[in-house]
């Protein structure tokens, strides 16, 4: 990791109460195993584009194809990392890629689930839920947040939901379906 570039994650950790020490010991444990800088999650709102902005699924998915072992032992490690560590919806995120690449989809979906109540105008996490939901044979729901997720978006906080659980939302999104088909 260049100077430049801790100096940069330390200030935005910084801010969320992370100390240094912490981060930089466990950044230094990601990298080790995975050979790649951890990214923080980045914001992906309706105002931007659809598609994503971060590429940490792209990078963990490269080294899945090139070295599976690396991605078995980075989710028996994460067990040992306390989210309070560093960003949650990053740990959220990156537990849940850790499980959906091992096709662990039930595990994927509880932690995106958990991402999603941390930030839930970000796109990518509907996006994460609704493919862990395909593969957990949820085709409805998951079509129902692919093709309404600017409803899903909308309605979330519109509700006021904070920290929903698995049933509200597809109760939800299957109003929202419902309304739609109309």
């Amino acid at each position: 990791m260049s100077r430049f570039a801790g100096r940069i994650i330390l200030a935005s950790q910084n801010k969320i109460g992370m100390t240094k020490t912490n981060f930089l010991s466990f950044q230094k444990r990601f990298i080790k195993i995975a050979g790649f800088f951890l990214p923080l999650r980045q914001p992906n709102t309706l105002q931007k584009q659809l598609i994503r902005v971060d590429n940490l699924f792209e990078n963990l998915s490269r080294l899945y194809f090139d070295k599976p072992s690396k991605i078995k032992k980075l989710q028996k490690e994460i067990k040992n990392w306390q989210p309070e560590f560093f960003e949650k919806e990053t740990f959220f995120s990156l537990s849940g890629y850790l499980y959906y690449l091992t096709e662990d989809f039930a595990q994927a979906k509880k932690f995106f689930l958990h991402a999603l109540n941390l930030n839930p105008s970000n796109f990518d996490n509907w996006y994460d839920l609704a493919f862990a939901l395909r593969h957990l044979g949820e085709e409805r729901t998951s079509r129902g947040i692919l093709f309404n997720f600017d409803h899903a978006i909308y309605y979330y906080s519109y509700f006021g939901f904070k920290n929903a659980n698995y049933k509200k939302i597809k109760k939800m999104i299957s109003a929202i379906q419902e309304k739609s088909d109309e």
